[in-house]
């Protein structure tokens, strides 16, 4: 198993080397002024240790007294021992004493021995133990699993670690050692990164998720957000195009706030970026999702919406490899459940309320699949290469990726470039620096095709002349809504953008004493965009300006210092691990624009534009300065304790409130340790109780929310400005207090269950207060209320099948919220938009008018109202049906199931994913399924069980269709509210691993060839483009959005 390698290292192991065994048996022996052999036969009765000895260096027949009750094995032999000439080594099932050597002599031969430790994938194991065998000297490996210690020729090393098989080195001229240690699958544990530090998992108090790299790669994406998407409960992700390179929403354990961020603090190698980083996948090592706030509470201010921490790749030691990976395939338009009418059936339905004079069976003359003609096979091309090994005391990693992507739908095209160079370097035993180097090199080009258009264009209206000269709308059959035809335009339109994303990192590591270190962690952001826009004066939609092109350019730099101290020390069952630590964020955007008109084709450049169309520029920056604390306990593996305390000071805020204090309390108990649970370690190798309650922060979403503020305008051709916010000096953090209990278990050494329950509270909710004109302003940021998220969280693994030849793993997680508002400002209700906030309910419930469905006697519209006498009633007047509560956007539980089948060097993977209970509001359904509001606009098919009125007495689903519409029947109401739940098959995929031995004549590490299928399928009642997708700003709003696309991929990765 690949071990997680992180700066921050706290794990530090115990003062006795032995294998996994020897640290977990333990012995009860009553024995008074017995010969030790009696005693050593006592310890091999009750375990199945065997001691090996020579009576002529140990005398066995000396007396000795031993009163203990479930003790380990180690601890007696070290107390029958003491102030004797008596050693011991204990290797697998045997326990060897010997003499030890004296004093002088071992002075004489001692020297410096300095090596490394591994596991097999040449992964550095931190806390390995190293013991000289029959002394009670020994260390453990540093954050780079690397040692030195005074060793004699002739001593035998025995290093050992929780989970790997122990191995003897014998000492003879050697002064540098590379050990590989084997997994030992029975006892092997994860160690996960929380919160500046690295821990076991069974001493994780707080509830974390793991996500390895080979996890995150099935899907086919450069964005790693969406690679989330199923794998950890509670975390909820879902996309707002599908355009390439767009990101995606991500929300952990609901939403808790207003106006501030409902994303996760993203941390990359103990770097707090902030958003997501734009990572590419292939430079991940592994993923780590905090979720409550004894995992999160170190980020206090910055946590409130969960964490997401990444470990990069690092190099290895004396493993010098190349990998080479190429994948290549196609994606291909998918408009789900979405139909648009041919020419035929558009016809049909228009012809009984269209009385135009143009519509004539001579329409159907042409049947124009618009989305045919806008769509394509988009390729897609990733090629990778890295490095990975060392030279000296510098071992790196070093990685080169080119990404590709054209879309299915024409015109849009992204390619990125990215690199990658992570070098640590020893130059002592004591002093390490590591340094990292990234950067990506974007461009998006975009050609100004509207997907929004594409929906709507008439079948009967088609692209091309006859000489095969594209249209321009313009022409006297042409019979759409606004007499524009994109091909026509995009002879000469374009949109384009280029971006520059460059990281740096560099970090100090100095070893003060064998317990005390001292880390700083020092990092740098560049961002630079531009983006440009061509509007050509021949195309349609440049006609008015007589060409027009627009540029803008934005720079962001973002400064990040870390200065800490830490505390490890264990005192025999006992480890204590401790920090302490300053740090500091500076954050510095500005942008500027301009849009000229009036500009020749061909001179696309601004300075020979006629006329300024528009200018624009924008500063801000805030800085926040914060130190931190944590402590953590263990107790012999049983009993956890954790404390941490966080005071931060944000620019964000005004004089009055600038600081903020945040602190977490948690527990666990390793219930499997326990003497009285042994006997049923056998079926049970896991039950750990967790237990947090802690306190996070939220900054407002505007950098200036505590000043007064202005706004500009033009008025007589001069710049005026007038006031807009009202300034707030005493507003103050957005608080989150969380409380988590979690069960984690694992049955027969093959079915594990990670259970939580978690309730959330945020209070002083930051939120943009709208205040009356008299007042001047547009509003206020005030502390105005409060939210509460509680739910349920459900993670499951199994080895289902477990052979030599044939292996079935399975992973299903399920995650339930639920969302209550309460608390808000004066206790009024507040609108924003199609919602309403109102105590007591769900902050994301839609307020609309109620469909009550089509009268049957004349196929009129009708909605619900209430009369004067307080009775539930119906109505065909849209403006007097009233709005009530319908539902809410945000699901009741999401999860995923991963499968994964191998048999001998093929491995298919079957990556679902699932949301249940949240309704969307299908806004593309007012155009597409209006009942003749717009008849110059093409119409969806019906759906299954849709019936539209006809004649009197119809019982229908859709009101009879009126030129001009019916009665605002397709007004915003919830006859287009539409469940949104669904099941996807996200991906599968699968790979075939050619066999080492022919690998190895080839000159080859590993060769693997693969083929994997995206969005292959998706089960859902949702009559649009995709549930999956919403608007960017707001959740459960779905539109005529650029759709989903289904990719076949095939790929080949070389290692040598």
């Amino acid at each position: 198993m690949k071990m997680i390698v992180l700066f921050l290292f706290v794990f530090i192991s115990g003062v006795f080397a032995g294998n996994a065994n020897s640290q977990e048996t333990k012995v009860s022996i009553s024995k008074n002024n017995k010969p030790i052999r009696e005693i050593l036969g006592e310890i091999e009765h009750q375990t199945d240790y065997l001691f090996v000895y020579s009576e002529k260096e140990v005398d066995v027949n000396q007396r000795k007294t031993v009163n203990v009750s479930q003790q380990r094995v180690a601890d007696v032999l070290s107390s029958l021992f003491r102030n004797t000439n008596v050693g011991y080594a204990m290797e697998g099932h045997n326990i060897m004493l010997m003499a030890k050597t004296t004093q002088t002599d071992a002075a004489q031969q001692k020297r410096h021995i300095t090596g490394v430790v591994k596991d097999i994938k040449g992964e550095t194991i931190i806390g390995a133990n190293i013991m000289i065998k029959g002394t009670g000297t020994g260390v453990s490996t540093n954050i780079d699993g690397e040692f030195s210690i005074e060793a004699a020729a002739g001593d035998e090393l025995i290093v050992s670690f929780i989970g790997y098989l122990t191995q003897t080195i014998k000492i003879d001229s050697q002064k540098t050692l590379n050990i590989k240690l084997l997994e030992d699958t029975k006892t092997l544990e994860e160690v996960v990164v929380v919160g500046y530090t690295v821990q076991t998992k069974s001493a994780v108090t707080g509830s974390v998720a793991v996500v390895k790299a080979d996890k995150l790669k099935d899907v086919n994406t450069l964005e790693v957000g969406s690679m989330l998407q199923g794998k950890v409960s509670g975390v909820y992700v879902s996309g707002s195009s599908g355009e390439p390179g767009q990101a995606s929403k991500i929300r952990i354990r609901g939403k808790g706030t207003l106006n501030s961020s409902v994303s996760p603090l993203w941390v990359v190698d103990g770097v707090i970026v902030g958003e997501d980083p734009g990572l590419n996948p292939n430079e991940i090592d592994n993923i780590s999702v905090l979720k409550d706030g004894s995992a999160t509470a170190l980020y206090g201010s910055r946590a409130a919406n969960g964490v997401i921490v990444v470990t990069t790749k690092r190099g290895e030691y004396d493993a010098n490899k190349y990998s080479v990976s190429v994948n290549a395939g196609v994606s291909l338009l998918s408009t789900g459940r979405l139909e648009m009418m041919n020419s035929q059936e558009l016809y049909d339905y228009q012809k009984s309320w269209n009385n135009q004079s143009w519509f004539t069976e001579e329409l159907l003359k042409h049947n124009t699949d618009w989305f045919k003609e806008a769509s394509k096979p988009g390729l897609y091309t990733n090629a990778n290469i890295t490095y990975t090994g060392s030279s000296g005391r510098m071992r790196s990693f070093v990685m080169a990726d080119y990404y590709r992507e054209e879309g299915a739908i024409k015109d849009f095209t992204l390619d990125r470039f990215t690199f990658r160079s992570n070098n640590d370097v020893k130059f002592t035993d004591r002093f390490t620096m590591s340094t990292k180097i990234s950067g990506s090199l974007s461009r998006t080009d975009s050609q100004q095709r509207s997907v929004y258009n594409t929906y709507l264009y008439l079948p009967w209206d088609f692209p091309y002349n006859e000489d095969g000269s594209i249209r321009s709308g313009q022409e006297q059959d042409w019979r759409g809504r606004d007499g524009i035809n994109d091909m026509y335009d995009l002879q000469w339109n374009w949109s384009r953008s280029k971006k520059l994303t460059v990281d740096g990192t560099i970090n100090f590591n100095y070893q003060i004493t064998d317990w005390l270190r001292f880390e700083s962690n020092n990092y740098i952001r560049y961002i630079s965009n531009r983006s440009e826009s061509y509007t050509d004066k021949r195309s349609r939609s440049g006609q008015s300006d007589k060409g027009s092109l627009s540029n803008s350019n934005s720079l962001l730099t973002k400064q990040f210092t870390n200065q800490m101290i830490r505390f490890e020390k264990s005192f025999g069952k006992h480890k204590v691990n401790a920090l302490g630590a300053y740090e500091y964020t500076r954050h510095f955007y500005e942008s500027t624009s301009a849009e000229g008109r009036g500009i020749q084709p061909g001179r696309e450049i601004l300075d020979v534009t006629t006329g300024i169309k528009s200018i624009g520029g924008y500063k801000d920056a805030i800085a926040t300065q914060s130190a931190l604390f944590n402590a953590n306990y263990d107790y012999d593996n049983r009993y956890m304790g954790q404390v941490s305390y966080r005071m931060d000071e944000s620019s964000c805020f005004g004089k009055n409130n600038r600081m903020g204090h945040f602190f977490t309390v948690s527990g666990g108990w390793n219930i499997q340790n326990e003497t009285f649970f042994e006997s049923l370690r056998e079926s049970v190798n896991q039950l750990k109780v967790r237990v947090s309650y802690g306190s996070l922060g939220n900054t407002p979403g505007a950098y200036y929310g505590h000043y007064p503020l202005y706004s500009s305008m033009m008025y007589n051709d001069e710049v005026a400005y007038f006031p807009s916010q009202m300034g707030n000096a005493d507003l103050s953090w957005e608080k989150c207090y969380t409380t988590n209990i979690g069960i984690d278990a694992r049955f027969f050494d093959r079915f594990g269950v990670t259970i939580d329950l978690y309730n959330k509270n945020t209070s002083d909710l930051l939120y943009y207060a709208p205040l009356p004109n008299i007042s001047g302003y547009t509003g206020q940021y005030k502390n105005v209320g409060a939210i509460n998220n509680k739910g349920l969280e459900i993670s499951l693994n199994a080895d289902v099948i477990r052979t030599s030849k044939f292996q079935w793993t399975s992973d299903f997680n399920i995650g339930f919220n639920r969302n209550r508002v309460t608390e808000l400002y004066g206790g009024k209700p507040e609108l924003k938009g199609l919602k309403r906030l109102e105590e007591g309910r769900d902050m994301d419930e839609w307020y609309l008018r109620e469909w009550a469905g089509v009268d049957p006697a004349n196929g009129s519209p009708l909605w619900y109202t209430t009369d004067e006498n307080g009775k539930r009633t119906t109505t065909d007047s849209y403006n007097k049906a009233d709005r009530v509560y319908c539902g809410s956007a945000a699901p009741k539980f999401t999860g995923g199931w991963m499968n994964s089948f191998s048999y001998k060097g093929f491995t298919l993977t079957a990556n679902f994913d699932f949301v249940y209970g949240n309704l969307l509001y299908n806004q593309s359904r007012e155009l597409l399924d209006s009942d003749g509001a717009y008849a110059d606009y093409n119409s969806m098919k019906l759906k299954s069980g849709w019936k539209r009125w006809e004649k009197e007495g119809d019982i229908a689903t859709h009101p009879k269709a009126i030129n001009g519409g019916n009665k605002n029947s397709n007004k915003s109401s919830s006859r287009y509210l539409e469940k949104g739940n669904y099941f996807s098959l996200r991906n599968l995929s699968l790979g075939y691993s050619i066999p080492e031995k022919l690998c190895g004549k080839l000159g080859l590490q590993r060769v693997n060839v693969s083929c994997s299928a995206d969005n292959l399928f998706t089960l859902t009642p949702f009559s649009g483009v995709s549930p999956q997708l919403s608007d960017s700003s707001t959740d459960g709003y779905a539109g005529t959005i650029y759709p989903l696309s289904r990719r076949i991929v095939f790929g080949l990765n070389v290692s040598f």
